[in-house]
């Protein structure tokens, strides 16, 4: 593993134990994989054939449908490679993804995008003197360097904030002033967390992912939450990373000799090194998975909507009789201990979403009367129609036009935790996520009835 002009702190040994690791996290991932669509594949041909169309229904307004940007304007980035300071301008797109130009006529007259953010994955360090000496002292422990020898972190313009991702290209930039910075701040914030990276649309392929990555990583022994975002084949290389900053690096970092500067350099080749090397490995691996389980699926989905018609009619007539036999026994103990509490749990949990759903109209109802006094002031909507309603396509995705509606689902946060006790099932924060993304669905539900009235 070569890292230029430095002699590399990889011997042949560890070479071969990365090469090896690499190797057998693919192969794991590669089981849990196909053993993941093939149970995702039935789920969704169950849920097709077992769907019914209610009569009313809530209908989320379609994603395609979002055209203008989310925000543009003018911001200074700070260049990749030359590290001077550009000023850009910055279009975010109803997909989160951020673009910028050179100037705003540019982009105006349909010219060439300058460069793209994909934010999935990343997070915004708005205060960078501290989230930057945090970064330094917490490499240097890893490497075993003396937190005095760190270096005062650099000095980077007023207003100025990060768009971090620990291995992928970091994007310095700053407005003009504090109240510019703290408005971006918010929507670079809403972007890393809501933008998309997976390229596979299937549903069945992406719940497959999903799960081969969380049993890949109970199968390496790593348990408990990890945040992930990119392309499947940047998630899967940041995994297989992840598992050699636990197993191997570790020991090669610490091994790295001289000065602090010289150590944190091939300290940083040695991990730019491994990243190519890693995607190079994940790259054809993972495209010949999909190409694998695409092919089998044309194979075998016709035989398992034949054979899975009567495995369904079975299982719901076995469900039919446990269901009368268990209530034949539990249902005067449901009458005598819980229906008296029953009350009492609906009303800690539907208080806080009516008062949010109160809120989330109230938010509503500001932004139409706000689009009516533009209609008012420039006496109808005229050529302007897609402008008009360019706030209420950005309400329901800003954090912070929504957050005293999501305020109010929060509170169920300490009750959820107490009810778990009893239910182990309930997962508190899925469930106060699952409420903000309800309350963005039923304001676009609204806002797209609207236009189309």
């Amino acid at each position: 593993m070569g890292i230029g002009p430095f002699s590399s702190p990889v011997s042949d040994d560890k070479q071969a134990e990365i090469k090896e690791l690499i190797e057998a996290v693919l192969k794991t991932f590669t089981l849990q994989y196909t053993k993941a669509y093939a149970i995702a594949l039935v789920k969704h041909i169950k849920a097709e054939m077992q769907e019914t169309q209610e009569e009313w229904q809530l209908l989320e307004r379609p994603k395609d449908s979002f055209k203008k940007p989310l925000k543009t304007g003018y911001l200074v980035k700070q260049g990749g490679l030359r590290k001077n300071w550009l000023r850009r301008f910055f279009v975010v797109r109803p997909d989160y993804k951020v673009d910028y130009y050179e100037d705003e006529e540019t982009y105006n007259k349909g010219g060439k995008v300058k460069g793209s953010i994909a934010p999935c994955g990343y997070s915004v360090c708005d205060d960078l003197s501290k989230d930057l000496l945090a970064r330094a002292q917490d490499i240097a422990e890893k490497m075993g360097i003396d937190a005095g020898d760190i270096p005062g972190v650099d000095k980077y313009p007023d207003f100025c904030w990060e768009v971090h991702h620990s291995r992928r290209r970091c994007y310095f930039i700053h407005g003009a002033n504090q109240e510019e910075k703290d408005e971006w701040v918010k929507v670079f914030k809403m972007c890393c967390r809501h933008c998309y990276g997976f390229n596979n649309k299937d549903p069945v392929a992406q719940e497959a992912f999903k799960v081969a990555i969380r049993k890949t990583r109970w199968e390496l022994g790593r348990w408990g939450y990890w945040t992930y975002g990119g392309t499947e084949e940047q998630v899967l290389s940041d995994l297989i990373v992840d598992e050699l900053n636990w197993t191997v690096l570790r020991d090669i970092y610490y091994n790295i000799k001289g000065p602090y500067s010289v150590r944190m350099t091939i300290r940083n080749k040695v991990l730019q090194t491994l990243d190519t090397v890693v995607l190079s490995a994940v790259t054809p691996a993972y495209k010949a998975m999909e190409t694998a389980v695409k092919s089998l699926r044309g194979r075998v989905e016709s035989v398992i909507r034949e054979k899975i018609e009567p495995l369904f009619k079975a299982q719901e007539e076995i469900k039919e009789k446990i269901k009368s036999a268990v209530l034949e026994t539990v249902s005067p103990t449901l009458s005598e201990k819980v229906a008296p509490r029953l009350a009492g749990i609906v009303q800690i949990l539907t208080s806080p979403m009516t008062e949010a759903f109160q809120e989330s109209r109230s938010v509503f109802d500001e932004k139409i009367a706000h689009l009516a006094r533009k209609v008012k002031e420039k006496n109808g909507f005229g050529d302007q129609l897609d402008s008009y309603f360019h706030d209420l396509d950005y309400a329901p995705r800003s954090y912070w036009v929504m957050r005293d509606a999501f305020r109010k689902v929060d509170v169920m946060e300490e009750p959820l935790w107490a009810l778990r006790q009893f239910f182990d099932e309930i997962s508190p924060w899925s469930l106060i996520w699952q409420g903000h993304d309800t309350l963005r669905m039923v304001f676009s539900a609204q806002e797209s009835l609207v236009e189309q009235i």
